[in-house]
């Protein structure tokens, strides 16, 4: 999605990411993923409870789409740094409009799992 903030910003919306480290290592975590948008840190992971977001078991790292994903993450570039917080914390995206309604779900149902970018950017409208 990061790459996809300035058409995120051409439809009149923002990109907010949530974190589940600590707060003191968000700045490093901001510089790494060279994010331009507002970051915030939950580290009791409240948000990630109240959304159904899910946590993965060490095995749950050993399946095989997981490994596709991971293999797609490092042929496009991506290496996994130093993790803070949580580890087994999946994401995921939402799109909430300014009225509180949720326009977009998705959550992640295994590491690297991630929403089409194309399906976002249809929620945020034009």
């Amino acid at each position: 999605m990061r790459d996809a903030t300035p058409e995120v910003h051409a439809r009149g919306a923002e990109l907010v990411v949530v974190g589940c480290g600590n707060r003191h290592f968000a700045q490093g975590f901001r510089e790494a993923l060279k994010l331009e948008t507002p970051l915030y840190v939950d580290t009791e992971r409240a948000s990630y409870r109240a959304l159904g977001m899910r946590r993965v078991s060490p095995l749950g790292f050993l399946t095989p789409k997981v490994m596709r994903n991971f293999w797609r993450a490092l042929k496009a570039g991506f290496r996994q740094g130093r993790a803070q917080g949580n580890v087994w914390q999946l994401g995921g995206v939402l799109v909430v409009r300014p009225d509180g309604a949720v326009a977009f779900q998705y959550l992640s149902s295994e590491a690297g799992d991630h929403p089409p970018v194309a399906d976002v950017l249809a929620a945020l409208g034009s």
